[in-house]
């Protein structure tokens, strides 16, 4: 299988700047990959630096030394080292992330959150909104809500909002942070559809998956941040 993620040698700190400069170690030497068509779960307790990783793969925590790189148009972009302008490229095209907060507009609706990432791809405002509605009804959101702003939405109908929004653009390399967590079983089952089609169609998945049955289901291995784990 091809890779379309690999890390090397990441190292992570963060350092507090409020208790006069004290740097506090997070993991040192990572190294794993993310090939196509398969999930990888981040294992490790809470507080091992799972959610971490995964925001520094996305770019949007620095990393201290390494290399995280994606498989972007068919060269490898070092997103520990690119600019801005890069990042918002990979990220439009190539890595999409579903974490578990969704983050809105006031007054959009739900139709036009989850197209927006088709239409900044250039796609046309009705096909964006047609392959939207499709991405809705595989993650059983009423059709009654998609003309409503989800803000006021209860965690779990909100939860399938931001997964549909994730999933709709295709992305070759997704970042999974909990996206079952609030869903009840029927509609965990049509998330876990959505993973099995997207690692049918070759891409890579890396996520946190607390739950062990969930991990069970579509994990085809597991990641343990805790061999990389530096003591403070």
């Amino acid at each position: 299988m091809t890779d379309l993620l690999r890390l090397t040698n990441v190292e992570k700190s963060f350092t507090l700047h409020n208790q006069d400069g004290i740097t506090l170690p997070v993991f040192k030497g990572l190294t794993m990959q993310a090939r196509a068509g398969e999930c990888v779960a981040l294992a490790g307790p809470s507080g091992m630096g799972k959610s971490t990783l995964m925001r520094m793969i996305y770019g949007n925590y620095l990393c201290q030394g390494g290399q995280v790189e994606v498989l972007h148009k068919g060269g490898w972009v070092d997103i520990a080292k690119a600019n801005a302008r890069d990042i918002l490229q990979v990220r439009r095209w190539t890595l999409g992330y579903i974490s578990q907060f969704l983050r809105v507009v006031p007054r959009v609706s739900t139709l036009n959150v989850v197209a927006e990432p088709l239409i900044m791809r250039g796609v046309d405002g009705a096909t964006a909104r047609d392959q939207a509605a499709v991405m809705l009804t595989r993650v059983n959101l009423p059709e009654s809500l998609w003309h409503l702003a989800p803000a006021t939405f209860s965690g779990g109908e909100q939860q399938r909002v931001n997964i549909a929004r994730g999933f709709v653009a295709d992305y070759p390399v997704m970042l999974l942070d909990e996206p079952t967590a609030s869903l009840d079983q029927a509609n965990r089952e049509a998330v876990l559809d959505l993973i099995r089609s997207s690692k049918a169609a070759g891409r890579a998945l890396v996520g946190i998956f607390h739950d062990a049955d969930t991990r069970a289901a579509i994990c085809d291995r597991e990641f343990s941040i805790g061999d990389f784990k530096v003591s403070a």
